[in-house]
């Protein structure tokens, strides 16, 4: 089937989205209102602390508060003192693994309990989420974001209690900057991004294949990094050397559960888990310079205008990270906003492939994780990975067709 007839076939079924985009919001305020809630424990069904991985960040500015930053990253201590914040023995660790400044933002709400901090932060990044669609200025705006509620990742983001919105306010931001024709400002607002730079590497891509072009986007990148370093190593100097010691082992961290990675890394590491790390690397460097070849034809073909290169540099920076977990691909919204409304010739396109990614995503990590706890399988196979290589690249092919074919 062609995209046109593809797309006229959804469009009939599209109401379907969201009673199944509901299902994991209803399944998630259910199973809080069966676990602790009742008793008074922020926990759900399986005994896990609502928004679990806002314990990082909440931890981490509690050490602040309490005179001892540089335990931050002291991980056989960490465990114990999560526990205490959340007033129950606590088994697990929640490693905070960001630069020590960004710890600094979460001061203002390490005073409160933690739930009332968690609400805090949930509520600030959707409220980033909101920002983000008016800033890019969809024609339905109300109607972009109800959409955005139903992806998995966005989701996934708010129920772990992850920093993924705020990211993406930063890269919506970053598009609103450029297409007013701000570049240096565009450069500082995605130096925010030095909290988690791996993130980054997407716009390396985009503004090195044309360096002289995007000076000024460096420039503003490179003045908000020395800035962050600078507040790192003036206001946390302890906890900065502890960061700098830890570094190696936080760059090749591999702990986190597979069955929520969406990486080319995790998808070869899972595929391949006898295989020697140098071949799971090799593997790994293969796709990302797969990926940037991609961008780079598809920059050459079509002169790298922003709404061409804006979604390749947001798609580059999920899958060039070795650690892209699934609340990370949140950051599809605004490149698909970004596609729909700068390129409506090619909607049909959009509408098919943006189906694919909404399915895939949302079922992808359920899918693992019974391969990983029930089947054990002697290879796991996490299906948004190739899935979703294949669906940025029919979208780069259709950014250089759209350049030639209007």
């Amino acid at each position: 089937m062609t995209y046109a007839a593809t797309a006229g076939w959804l469009r009939g079924r599209l109401w379907i989205g969201w009673p199944v985009g509901a299902v994991a919001w209803v399944v998630w305020f259910g199973s809080l209102a069966y676990g602790g809630w009742a008793t008074h424990r922020p926990v759900d069904a399986e005994g896990t602390p609502v928004g679990v991985d806002h314990v990082a960040f909440y931890s981490a500015a509690r050490l602040i508060r309490d005179g001892q930053p540089a335990r931050m990253y002291d991980y056989s201590f960490l465990s114990s003192y999560q526990g205490s914040l959340l007033g129950w023995d606590w088994e697990m660790l929640v490693a905070y693994r960001n630069p020590p400044f960004y710890a600094l933002l979460y001061l203002p709400t390490a005073g409160l309990p933690f739930v009332a901090s968690l609400l805090v932060w949930t509520a600030i990044g959707l409220g980033l989420l909101t920002a983000a669609v008016w800033w890019l200025r969809p024609e339905r705006p109300a109607r972009t974001l109800a959409w955005s509620l139903t992806f998995y990742p966005v989701f996934a983001a708010v129920s772990f209690g992850q920093n993924s919105l705020l990211s993406l306010g930063v890269f919506a931001g970053i598009y609103r900057l450029l297409a007013g024709g701000r570049p240096f400002t565009a450069g500082l607002v995605s130096g925010l991004l030095w909290y988690k730079p791996q993130l980054l590497l997407g716009l390396f891509v985009w503004w090195g294949l044309a360096p002289r072009r995007n000076a000024m986007c460096w420039a503003g990148l490179a003045v908000t990094g020395m800035v962050l370093a600078a507040v790192s190593w003036l206001v946390l100097p302890d906890a900065s050397w502890a960061f700098v010691e830890t570094l190696r082992s936080n760059v090749g961290y591999s702990g986190e559960r597979g069955w929520n990675k969406q990486s080319p890394r995790a998808f070869w590491t899972l595929l391949f888990p006898e295989a020697d790390t140098g071949i799971v690397w090799s593997l790994t460097a293969a796709c990302a310079l797969a990926g940037i070849a991609a961008a780079w034809r598809v920059a050459r073909r079509t002169g790298a205008p922003l709404a061409v290169m804006f979604p390749v540099a947001v798609f580059l920076s999920l899958w060039l990270s070795p650690h892209t977990l699934v609340y990370e691909w949140a950051l599809l919204v605004p490149a698909a906003v970004v596609l729909w409304e700068r390129h409506p010739a090619r909607r049909d396109a959009w509408l098919c492939l943006f189906a694919i990614a909404w399915v895939v995503l949302a079922v992808s990590t359920p899918l693992a994780k019974v391969q990983i706890d029930y089947v054990q399988p002697p290879a796991v196979i996490q299906v948004a990975v190739p899935v979703m290589a294949a669906v940025g690249l029919l979208v780069m092919r259709e950014l250089a067709r759209a350049d030639r074919t209007g």
